[in-house]
């Protein structure tokens, strides 16, 4: 083995460790980006999550069966968000979607009062 040969054995192992040293801080900043980004969607969810309750409540005052744009007339939601909502809570199965001459109405189980918030 010769001087020459032990140095270009030296330099690929250089090389092999600069990259992995360049795969982990790549890979921490995609990582700490990644949570950045679902910390900030989180209030976002819990905003949706307080919507649904307002609805909730909201129609049990008011009787068990609502519409899209009763939702939104009194909630300030556009009326695609308000059937979101409302589809949310069909799928929890807090709600009942029923076909109508007026379009899609929403029944409210009397039993989503008592559900947790999700």
């Amino acid at each position: 083995m010769t001087i020459q040969s032990s140095s270009g054995g030296l330099a690929l192992i250089g090389y092999l460790l600069l990259g992995l040293a360049l795969v982990v801080i790549g890979g921490a900043i995609l990582m700490a980006l990644f949570r950045r980004s679902v910390r900030r969607s989180e209030p976002e969810a819990e905003r949706f999550g307080n919507v649904k309750d307002q609805i909730i409540w909201r129609t049990m005052a008011g009787g068990s069966r609502v519409t899209a744009a009763e939702v939104a007339a009194q909630s300030g939601l556009s009326e695609a968000d308000a059937e979101l909502a409302l589809m949310a809570l069909v799928s929890e199965g807090r709600a009942v979607a029923e076909a109508s001459e007026a379009g899609v109405v929403y029944r409210i189980e009397s039993s989503a009062t008592g559900s947790a918030n999700s």
